[in-house]
């Protein structure tokens, strides 16, 4: 079987290639412990596993699936990892620098041509003359220099993928949220951001310090929150190969239930379904699996990752207040897919187990 099927996460991922096909820049909500590293990887065709064995992923694959060989070839997917900012001093010089060798890391992904061999030299020597200029200036022009040169001479269409974007959203100077936005008004169409956050950007920042950009994300967001049924049986499946064990399809059903297809609820209740022998004997009763310290763990990892305001909200809401919380935390909380709309246009917390456990808040 394999490890990621192509349809993984299709519920995101079809508006996610709609946007950087239609060159639109956005941002990403997600929960806490809900698999966005997972994502990402499956995003960029990193498979751990697969590079753990030797095994050469196929990087264009999603890409492929969602855009056509064709569009896959002209799009390049920048993932830039803020954590090798290294430091947020000199912002302006570290900034750029990061994202032209960040271009330069998308090429290197890239299967070898002639005219790609041709862009990563010219692409290395402007990062080279960055590092040793160590000037703003430079690095701000160069990076532009780059992206002009991949956008209009070669008709490529890049896409920077900003991972755990909340605290430079916060702190980064407004004028480099302006050289962005120019950047892509220089390419329009062919140049897009992605932002994952936790946040809405709005609460992050006030709109008018960082107006023009914002005004490209703030119409498209998308939310990242527990597994689909589809991909939670999928999952479900993987771990009864790996651990050699057979459940039924009502136990799966069931299993997806009770976590809501959150990966650390399917986890840890399938860690329980296989080591307690009594665990099929309390299959109803959401007090007792509640009670295992396997899923007060998980449990643990998720409220810490949440908000004050989504924690504050959700405990109004289990409590039966009419007004629980503000709009823009309950826009949150549904983005995440803590909460989810039913047919009958009523709110529910995403998980019976969740839902008990936050009751005991």
């Amino acid at each position: 079987m394999d490890k990621y099927p192509i349809q993984y996460r299709e519920d995101i991922l079809k508006q996610f290639f709609s946007y950087i096909k239609s060159g639109e820049s956005f941002y990403v909500i997600g929960a806490p412990s809900v698999g966005k590293t997972r994502l990402m990887d499956f995003l960029m065709g990193d498979d751990p596993d697969a590079l753990r064995e030797g095994i050469q992923p196929d990087r264009e694959r999603v890409k492929k699936h969602y855009l056509g060989a064709e569009g896959a070839a002209k799009t390049w997917l920048a993932r830039v990892d803020m954590n090798r900012l290294r430091s947020e001093n000199d912002w302006g010089f570290r900034f750029f620098e990061l994202l032209l060798n960040t271009v330069l890391l998308a090429c290197n992904r890239c299967e070898s041509t002639d005219e790609i061999e041709k862009i990563k030299i010219a692409i290395a020597a402007l990062d080279s003359e960055v590092i040793e200029s160590k000037d703003a200036l430079k690095a701000h022009r160069l990076f532009e220099m780059a992206v002009n040169m991949l956008c209009q001479s070669y008709g490529i269409k890049l896409c920077f993928l900003f991972d755990e974007f909340d605290e430079t959203y916060q702190t980064m100077p407004r004028e480099l949220f302006a050289h962005l936005r120019a950047i892509r008004d220089a390419n329009k169409y062919r140049v897009s951001y992605t932002l994952f956050m936790r946040n809405l950007p709005e609460k992050l920042r006030a709109p008018i310090e960082n107006e023009e950009f914002y005004e490209l994300i703030s119409r498209n967001m998308l939310g990242l929150g527990p597994y689909s049924q589809q991909d939670t049986l999928h999952i479900i499946r993987q771990l009864e190969n790996r651990h050699e064990i057979s459940l039924s399809q009502d136990k799966r059903e069931w299993l997806y239930a009770l976590s809501g297809g959150h990966p650390g609820f399917i986890q840890a209740l399938f860690k329980i379904a296989r080591e307690q022998p009594n665990a099929s004997t309390q299959i109803s009763n959401v007090e007792w699996y509640a009670r295992q310290e396997s899923v007060l763990e998980e449990f643990r990892k998720i409220w810490i990752g949440l908000l004050d305001e989504e924690r504050a909200g959700l405990l109004e809401f289990v409590r039966g207040n009419q007004n629980p919380m503000s709009a823009e935390t309950l826009k949150l909380l549904l983005a995440k897919g803590l909460l989810r709309s039913t047919n009958d246009n009523s709110v529910k917390v995403f998980s019976p187990l969740f839902d008990y456990l936050l009751s005991k808040q």
